[in-house]
C-alpha cells in the first residue's frame, strides 16, 4: 500500500480533514496517477452539505 494525502469528510456540515491514507497497489489493467492537485466542486460540496442521496461517510472528496 502507498501513502497519500486526502481531503476525506468524516461527517455532514464539516470541514474537509487532511489526512494521509494507504491505497493499495494498482491490480492487472489498473494504473496508479500521481496528482500535483484535485479540485473540490459544487457536487462535493453537495455531499458536504449531506444532500447527496449516496454518499457513504467517511468519504474522500475532489474529483476535478
Amino acid at each position: 500500500m502507498r501513502p497519500m494525502r486526502a481531503a476525506v469528510l468524516h461527517a455532514y456540515e464539516q470541514p474537509l480533514a487532511i489526512e494521509e491514507i494507504r491505497v493499495e497497489a494498482p491490480r492487472a489493467g489498473e494504473v496508479l496517477i500521481r496528482l500535483a492537485a484535485s479540485g473540490v466542486c459544487r457536487s462535493d460540496l453537495h455531499v458536504q452539505h449531506g444532500r447527496s442521496p449516496v454518499a457513504r461517510l467517511p468519504m474522500v472528496l475532489g474529483h476535478e
